[in-house]
């Protein structure tokens, strides 16, 4: 009997799993928008047509944000790596965002001159494996929240059925008025 109570609680639990996976991805939507927004509006660059409105300091540069899936830029080996490569297009550190993301400048001069190895491209915006375990993790979860729910209702169906006894009566003639 507790194993049909184990079982119906966990087959009827999808709607929960559901929310709770609904709730978490759109967390995650929204840190995007958060560090996204940040990019954005904090800190201004001179365009070509409008230097005046940015600061003098930052006129002739050109600027990148190099972002990682992981938190790989908070080992400082790892940032070292990062700073070196980027070094072979002229790039220098501007500052760490956070331990995802990396911004860089280089004067705008050093766009021709510089000619990096043929493994490196300057204007890569994406730093360690494209391949993104979460969004694999992410499609296992979901069917797993899809189908284990419906087994452990077939198996609540199964062992209701064989814990309550088939009626052994013969079927009664039908009446007569």
């Amino acid at each position: 009997m507790a194993e049909v109570l184990l079982l119906s609680l966990m087959s009827g639990s999808l709607g929960v799993s559901a929310l709770l996976y609904y709730q978490w991805w759109g967390w995650q939507k929204q840190l995007s928008q958060q560090c996204d927004e940040e990019e954005e509006q904090l800190t201004t660059y001179p365009s070509k047509e409008e230097p005046h409105q940015a600061s003098p300091k930052l006129a002739g540069w050109e600027f990148k944000i190099l972002r990682s899936r992981r938190n790989q830029f908070h080992n400082p080996d790892v940032l070292r790596k990062v700073c070196q490569e980027e070094a072979q297009g002229g790039w220098i550190l501007f500052e760490k965002l956070d331990d995802r993301r990396l911004r860089f400048r280089r004067p705008m001069a050093l766009r021709e001159k510089i000619k990096p190895t043929p493994k490196y491209d300057p204007y890569r915006s994406y730093y360690g494996p494209r391949f993104e375990w979460e969004s694999l993790l992410s499609v296992i979860l979901l069917m797993m929240m899809a189908t284990l729910p419906a087994y452990l209702g077939y198996r609540l169906v199964i062992l209701s059925q064989r814990s309550a006894p088939l009626s052994t009566t013969a079927p009664s003639a039908p009446l007569r008025p």
